[in-house]
């Protein structure tokens, strides 16, 4: 008896100490499922919608717009998205890439920078703008050409004749800063600025 209890001490003195309690198990956490994407914000081509691109001179027409919320107020932040078509009449980023992606500045505007225009025709650029799960899209439509002409009494439409663009420094090299003023609606005494500096915009698509 006195070995049976000498013999159990002893096993018990070789088992771990376990805790007098076991914490319950909490269940994971569940994820939080994504919000549905809504079709909230408005994009509002600015300069470039009916554009001409002169192609042996190598003018761009200024391509802006302006994002805005259901409350038609300025959206900063956005991510813009400038898409070019694949083939055809059309253009190009850097390195020949179809799209570029830029954020809007604290007037919701962006602009696409350092492209250039390729084969004479007409050719439709697709803006796609988000911000968070909200998004928002348009297109505008550009005609390439090989030169502006004079026909005697007026000039072709041009680039320079859109009554929102009243500067435009297109980039053509990098390091280049690119600055589009812009009149406003009401008349042309007040003005804006859009500014894509080298490194802000990213080319390829969207991110």
């Amino acid at each position: 008896m006195k070995s049976l209890s000498l013999f159990l001490a002893v096993l018990m003195a070789l088992l771990p100490n376990l805790p007098a309690q076991q914490p319950p198990i909490q269940p994971p956490t569940p994820l939080a499922e994504p919000l549905p994407a809504v079709e909230s914000l408005k994009v509002i081509p600015l300069s470039g919608n009916h554009g001409m691109n002169d192609l042996e001179r190598r003018v761009m027409a200024p391509l802006v717009v302006q994002v805005l919320d259901q409350n038609s107020r300025p959206v900063e932040g956005a991510q813009v998205v400038f898409r070019f078509p694949l083939k055809g009449p059309g253009a190009e980023f850097p390195n020949r890439q179809p799209a570029q992606t830029v954020r809007s500045n604290a007037d919701g505007q962006a602009a696409a920078v350092g492209w250039m225009a390729r084969e004479t025709g007409s050719f439709q650029v697709h803006i796609a703008v988000s911000r968070g799960n909200e998004l928002g899209e348009a297109t505008i439509s550009m005609t390439n050409v090989t030169r502006f002409v004079a026909d005697g009494k007026e000039k072709h439409r041009t680039w320079w004749s859109n009554k929102w663009a009243k500067v435009a420094v297109i980039a053509g090299a990098a390091g280049v800063t690119v600055a589009i003023v812009l009149l406003t609606r009401g008349g042309g005494s007040s003005t804006s600025t859009v500014t894509a500096s080298p490194g802000s915009p990213t080319i390829g698509g969207p991110q």
